[in-house]
């Protein structure tokens, strides 16, 4: 049976409180390690992250993935940029430092997996992007082998591998160990793939990590938007009833994404834990 985790800062840049909720109130055991005290996880100074350790250990908590922005920079020499995460837009060769960086948070909180992205999105997915993505990620896969650690790529909407057809092609053209998938359905969703069962069926081996949060189409204005973990357009029961069949045995992280309009972030997951907590009991052992 997998497990059920939590992106803590979907829940408070106060990481003391997103613990407490995440141990105390939602009984949770897991955590995935993005950005703390409004800062991203890789540029916590020594003193941060050896109290960010002593209250994770306090709660009695595991950390399941250090999510790094690793290689969410430009692939070519373009404009092109997105969201890191209160990170400094970096190039590829500095890149390297950030993963060498989290290599170290791996060990200090003893997880094996390290986060990372397909660079920025350069437009239409062709074999002349897919080309130049494996070779950049030869390098990196080098790194982490020595180290025993696993790169595990998120399928990303502002990056270049956004679905679950593309990141097949990918992870069979590198065909490492090494390297595993971050199941993201609702970026998926939003690069028009439909993703369970379309998208899961094409990576379902190699799923190492899943994400979830939910999103619906606006009827008035077209666009999607983000809701709570059962009220928008994923199959989640579908989803998790197959990763159960499956005999998947990582962790399922919430992250969340969506604020009500009438409350704040840790309502938002909240709601959104309630409705997995739905989910999750309908399903059949």
């Amino acid at each position: 049976m997998f497990q059920v985790g939590i992106f803590p800062d979907e829940i408070s840049q106060d990481f003391e409180r997103a613990l407490y909720v995440t141990a105390k109130e939602f009984g949770l055991k897991y955590v995935e390690l993005r950005t703390l005290w409004n800062k991203n996880i890789i540029d916590l100074t020594e003193m941060d992250l050896k109290r960010a350790k002593r209250m994770i250990e306090k709660q009695g908590l595991l950390v399941s993935c250090i999510a790094s922005p690793f290689l969410k920079c430009r692939l070519r020499e373009s404009t092109v940029k997105g969201d890191t995460f209160f990170v400094e837009e970096k190039s590829y060769d500095e890149h390297f430092d950030i993963l060498r960086h989290c290599i170290e948070l791996t060990k200090m909180f003893s997880t094996k997996l390290v986060r990372c992205f397909s660079f920025w999105n350069e437009g239409e997915f062709n074999e002349e992007i897919l080309e130049e993505i494996i070779s950049k990620f030869k390098k990196p896969l080098e790194i982490v082998k020595k180290e025993g650690i696993i790169l595990a790529l998120e399928n990303e909407n502002a990056c270049n591998i956004r679905t679950g057809t593309q990141a097949r092609r990918l992870l069979k053209e590198i065909d490492s160990p090494n390297l595993r998938l971050i199941w993201d359905p609702v970026n998926a969703l939003f690069a028009g793939e439909i993703p369970y069962p379309d998208g899961y069926e094409k990576i379902k081996d190699e799923i190492v990590h899943v994400h979830i949060k939910d999103a619906a189409r606006n009827r008035k204005t077209g666009k999607m938007e983000c809701k709570p973990v059962g009220a928008g357009e994923i199959d989640f029961k579908g989803q998790f009833q197959s990763l159960l069949n499956n005999r998947f045995e990582g962790v399922v992280s919430l992250e969340t994404e969506y604020v009500p309009s009438t409350g704040d972030k840790e309502q938002g997951s909240r709601e959104s834990f309630q409705g997995l907590k739905k989910i999750l009991a309908s399903l059949k052992a």
